[in-house]
């Protein structure tokens, strides 16, 4: 993705419109990465432009929720706050379809991170990821999903857990999105209750977090991205 952000932007020099879309694709590479601060900086910079031209479209460029998953992850919760209201403040004006369920989403994302949310949270989760595909947007419901089944796992739910994310990597296998998929059974492989495996093996979870590490990010960083705790990472 960053190859072809790369490219492209070596072809659009003085068109900001196209340039915006290699700010996205960067981005979203960077959040299935497990580099939130990165995925902050480039989603970010198509979230301002919106704001500050007036494009109060929001699915022009759809980056909220994802701008608000990696805001969360790098720790900067006033950001993700931020974001959600504007996003449900325009969504709620144009009745927007994508911004509503959007809205939601991020509302439930938000109160689980500052742990004001519970079960119920989770359940708003669950029903964005419906809303979503009941628009025929699989990719976001699948992405949603994955966000139920991490949280259901953080609250030890397993039987939750893994039907939320054995969802999302149907949804994304039918969409030929392979990376997003091993992302999500890389969730599933630590519920527990996880599959046997060799003594030597490695789990999806456990590769993740070593290839992070050899990349140079701090036990911290890692946790944030991976949704555990530093001593996980450990």
């Amino acid at each position: 993705a960053r190859d072809w952000a790369a490219r492209a932007d070596a072809l659009v020099i003085g068109q900001r419109w196209s340039r915006l879309e290699t700010h996205r694709a960067r981005g979203v590479a960077a959040l299935a990465e497990g580099d939130p601060s990165a995925a902050v900086r480039e989603l970010g910079a198509v979230w301002e432009h919106t704001e500050a031209e007036g494009i109060y479209e929001p699915g022009v460029f759809p980056v909220a929720p994802d701008l608000v998953e990696a805001a969360l992850a790098a720790g900067d919760v006033k950001l993700a706050e931020r974001v959600t209201h504007r996003l449900a403040e325009l969504a709620e004006a144009q009745e927007h379809p994508w911004g509503l369920a959007s809205a939601e989403r991020c509302r439930a994302l938000v109160c689980l991170a500052t742990d004001t949310g519970d079960a119920t949270s989770c359940d708003d989760l669950r029903s964005a990821a419906a809303e979503y595909e009941r628009l025929g947007l699989a990719y976001d419901a699948a992405r949603t999903l994955l966000s139920v089944g991490r949280h259901e796992r953080r609250r030890r739910k397993r039987r939750l857990a893994r039907e939320a994310l054995d969802r999302s990597a149907a949804l994304f296998d039918e969409l030929g999105c392979r990376g997003w998929a091993e992302i999500a059974r890389s969730e599933v492989a630590r519920v527990s209750g996880r599959r046997p495996r060799g003594a030597h093996e490695l789990t999806g979870a456990e590769e993740r977090a070593a290839q992070l590490a050899a990349s140079g990010m701090s036990n911290k960083e890692i946790a944030a991205s991976l949704f555990v705790t530093p001593h996980t990472v450990e």
